[in-house]
């Protein structure tokens, strides 16, 4: 579990997150939105002392995130930035890069190295691609090899920056599906979404931000009752329900 403490945040001496504070908790899926800019990747980079918070606590498991060791931080949260250079080596190499964290140098890769990672590219469906080179993959393959690599990091939190960027729309669904699955498994998901149907039909839990600060927190029903999501994005959200019982989501451009 990551437990956040008025949690301030930024670079280059500019604060961009503001007192946050939030727990992202095992076996739930957490999706933070707001509009550009508003500090959704700063608080994950955060995390992950990319960008170092200025103030505040940020605790893993019960352990302040600046005590830990760069190795035994990245045993307890795999981070999938956005904006992914995809490096030409082979897919079974990359999954490997995931076993870092829990080797000593020299850096030799154990037999129980390469088990977890074919069950990591097994289970992510990438197993017949092991030799091939993740460049020359398609958008949505490469996604799923990045999937597999924080599985082979065997981490409790998995933190995902836009992991749907430049998808199309069944490889959307794959990856929402693989994110249930990770949760269903014991693990805390945390993404960033910008397509709001998308985040409040697969969150356990909606983290809305707004110029820094987070000025919501709950269920999709609460995070919609309460007027939040209105209020971030300055558009008419309604909840309407279809002949077959299920409910949609309808945006307007204007209050």
């Amino acid at each position: 579990m990551i437990t956040l403490e008025n949690v301030c945040a930024g670079y280059e001496g500019k604060t961009i997150v503001r007192n946050a504070n939030v727990t992202f908790e095992p076996g739930n899926i957490t999706v933070l939105i707001g509009p550009n800019g508003c500090g959704k990747s700063t608080l994950l980079k955060s995390i992950v002392r990319i960008n170092p918070h200025t103030s505040g606590s940020i605790q893993i498991g019960n352990t302040p995130v600046e005590k830990l060791s760069t190795s035994k931080l990245a045993q307890n949260v795999a981070y999938l930035a956005q904006n992914k250079k995809a490096p030409d080596i082979t897919v079974m190499k990359m999954v490997l890069h995931g076993r870092f964290a829990y080797l000593n140098y020299p850096r030799k890769y154990r037999a129980e190295d390469f088990e977890i990672a074919k069950k990591a590219l097994k289970w992510a469906g990438m197993e017949e691609k092991s030799d091939e080179i993740v460049s020359k993959l398609s958008g949505g393959m490469q996604q799923k090899v990045y999937i597999a690599m924080a599985l082979a990091q065997d981490a409790d939190t998995i933190l995902m920056d836009e992991p749907t960027t430049y998808l199309d729309i069944v490889h959307q669904l794959r990856l929402m599906e693989m994110a249930k699955a990770l949760a269903q498994k014991g693990k805390a998901v945390v993404m960033v979404l910008h397509d709001l149907t998308q985040a409040l039909e697969i969150a356990d839990k909606v983290v809305v931000l707004k110029a820094g600060e987070i000025i919501a927190q709950g269920s999709p029903d609460e995070v919609y009752e309460c007027g939040s999501l209105e209020k971030a994005f300055g558009i008419k959200i309604e909840k309407i329900k279809t002949e077959k019982g299920a409910y949609i989501w309808h945006y307007s451009r204007s209050l």
